[in-house]
């Protein structure tokens, strides 16, 4: 019976009609929220990476440092811009066809994979920069201390970073559920 009062309130509501050119406009914006946001934040870590890519070579000893080792620090920092990358491609590309279950089961599989990308982009990140900053570093006992530290800090980080992941997906996931509770 609820099935029944529900459709029919669904019907009862009215809806206003948009022109082929006002939609065009719309999708052409990509002025969602959420797109807005992570553009947002995409453009202050991409300054903030920009800045460090700029700045280790002379300000951080870069020049005293071999090749591979400035190669790496590189590498280490284009990491999390190319997946910060993709990840806004991955939220702007998102459109619902006929099948919206199908869309959102497809994108929830799309954000397990962007998950592991993440944690992978954080450890090549991590991994550069501990490379960079301890190479020729001769270890004391409380350097040693120091260095384990950070590890358990950015440990935690990876961890907390996997379970809002997590989170997400599977809050797309409930939904996914109730739709299909309630449409069959």
């Amino acid at each position: 019976m609820e099935i029944d009062n529900l459709k029919s309130a669904w019907q009862e509501i009215p809806t206003t009609q948009k022109g082929k050119d006002e939609l065009n406009l719309m999708l052409k914006k990509n002025s969602h929220p959420i797109l807005a946001s992570i553009k947002k934040q995409l453009i202050i870590e991409l300054l903030g990476f920009t800045a460090l890519l700029f700045c280790y070579y002379s300000m951080f000893d870069g020049a005293e440092k071999p090749l591979f080792v400035n190669i790496i620090i590189a590498i280490a920092i284009f990491a999390p811009i190319l997946h910060h990358l993709k990840g806004y491609q991955l939220q702007k590309q998102f459109r619902s066809s006929k099948n919206l279950r199908e869309d959102l089961t497809d994108f929830a599989a799309k954000l397990k994979t962007f998950r592991i990308e993440t944690l992978i982009a954080r450890i090549i990140f991590f991994s550069g920069i501990m490379l960079f900053f301890t190479y020729n570093i001769e270890f004391s006992e409380s350097k040693w201390l120091a260095l384990v530290v950070i590890l358990a800090i950015f440990s935690v980080q990876l961890f907390f970073s996997y379970k809002v992941w997590s989170g997400r997906i599977n809050k797309l996931k409930s939904v996914l559920q109730e739709f299909s509770n309630y449409v069959g």
